[in-house]
């Protein structure tokens, strides 16, 4: 079996490991800094869904099974008991945090191993956890960040599968990868290759037979919660096939096939998702990806090339409102081929080592500043935004990551509940329906008003929010 390996004088080899006491230190420090910048209160669109479906214990969702994430609402349900429905927005708002740092600690231990340099898995993990959507998606209460921590542990066990084939890293990523299940579909994209990589093993009787029916089982142990409200769903409905397609796709069916149209709000997610790329790391990556089969091997190479393409493939080709949160498995990958092409490039000498230390240094300082300068820079040179919710910023809440002091969700709902009629009935969308409804619930406020969505709107699709920037 093809390993990476390295000249002899390689400061570090291909068995280069993080160590947990790093790994811990990064989480903590990633944790520290987006629980900080967490909003702090009730929040806007499918985030106010999610803190929603925890208070009222909802595993399964109005918007089809796809979108159910119940292991997320599980997790919500815990801090509900721990904190009560007053603190719950801003732990389910924290929770989301802690899961991007956990994915931050995994792509610096994933980076140094394929590298074989600690400092260039620290680095580019650094330069990824700085990144606009991932920093934007760590403050609000999204299952994105754990699907990611999930999809960077299963990429870690699967490098060490690969290395050195046992059936218990198998099995701990087959258990892995249902879980992730249990909080996201996107775990589904990798699977053909993880399933592709144990069954080459196999048969190069590197694994014992009996390994892939024991990974079955495991995989179906881990996605047991979604399963089981699958089963429920199926008997209760009396429709297996339709409650297969909506595990599937939900009812984005259209969206999800897609193969050819692109989303009507293409150039703001295109300017939304350019912001990540303030920083070398896409450049790394590409020298990264020049040099993966030398410096990985082909099979370990074509295992990354591929997940890559494919969930590259799936955020360009989903023409949804918020296209640009799907970039995020992209990211991280760019990030695992940038730490190669790090190292690569610091190999050459003394000289381009320096220019890749400032380089990333630099990037590390310039992306929190732009972030911060981007509102202005945007209204000097394009106006200010349309006004699509009352007391929010447009500008300042999709082009700023940190959430903090974004107070315009809970200012909404506290003004809507104190201006209605006495026994009124508000109808709003789900971008403003959810908030309106967890702070009547969290506060008491205004227990006359009766907050609904418009009759018109069906009650399984409700429109949701999205990024509204005057892009010409």
């Amino acid at each position: 079996m093809t390993r990476m390996t390295f000249s002899s004088g390689s400061a570090e080899s291909s068995s280069c490991r993080l160590g947990a006491w790093r790994w811990l230190a990064i989480v903590l420090a990633f944790g520290a800094l987006y629980v900080f910048t967490a909003q702090r209160d009730v929040s806007w669109q499918d985030s106010g869904i999610f803190q929603w479906r925890v208070v009222t214990g909802d595993y399964a969702g109005t918007l089809g099974l796809a979108l159910a994430h119940p292991l997320f609402i599980a997790g919500g349900r815990g801090l509900l008991w721990l904190g009560g429905p007053e603190r719950l927005p801003f732990l389910l708002n924290a929770l989301a945090g802690m899961g991007m740092a956990v994915a931050i600690g995994n792509v610096a231990a994933v980076g140094t191993r394929l590298s074989g340099r600690r400092w260039a898995g620290v680095l580019v993990a650094t330069m990824l956890g700085l990144s606009h959507t991932v920093w934007w998606l760590a403050t609000i209460a999204e299952t994105y960040a754990w699907s990611l921590a999930g999809l960077t542990t299963e990429l870690y066990l699967l490098l060490l599968l690969w290395r050195r084939p046992r059936w218990p890293l198998l099995l701990g990523l087959a258990l892995v990868s249902g879980l992730g299940l249990c909080v996201h579909n996107f775990a589904l994209l990798p699977l053909p290759i993880y399933i592709i990589v144990a069954v080459v093993l196999i048969i190069r009787r590197r694994l014992p037979g009996w390994s892939l029916p024991a990974a079955a089982g495991a995989y179906l142990l881990g996605a047991g919660l979604y399963l089981t409200i699958l089963a429920h769903q199926a008997v209760l409905t009396g429709e297996p096939w339709g409650t297969m397609v909506s595990a599937l796709v939900g009812h984005y069916g259209a969206e999800v096939a897609n193969v050819a149209g692109a989303s009507s709000h293409w150039k703001e997610n295109a300017l939304l998702s350019a912001m990540n790329f303030l920083n070398p790391l896409w450049i790394l990556a590409i020298l990264g990806w020049a040099r993966f089969r030398r410096r990985l091997g082909m099979g370990l190479a074509v295992m990354l090339g591929a997940i890559t393409l494919i969930e590259a493939a799936f955020y360009l080709r989903y023409p949804v409102p918020d296209q640009f949160t799907f970039i995020l498995p992209t990211l991280a990958m760019v990030a695992l081929a940038a730490a190669v092409g790090l190292e690569t490039l610091a190999r050459r000498g003394r000289t381009w080592r320096a220019v890749a230390y400032g380089a990333c240094g630099l990037a590390l300082l310039v992306q929190p500043i732009a972030y911060a300068a981007a509102p202005a820079v945007a209204r000097r040179f394009a106006g200010p935004p349309p006004k699509r919710q009352p007391f929010r910023d447009e500008w300042r809440y999709w082009l700023v990551p940190w959430k903090h002091n974004e107070i315009s969700a809970q200012q909404f709902a506290e003004e809507t509940l104190r201006s209605a009629e006495p026994n009124a009935v508000v109808l709003l969308d789900s971008t403003a329906l959810y908030p309106c409804l967890l702070k009547q619930r969290m506060t008491g406020l205004r227990g006359d008003v009766q907050i609904s969505p418009p009759p018109e709107t069906s009650s399984e699709k409700i429109p949701t929010g999205q990024p509204v920037l005057p892009v010409q």
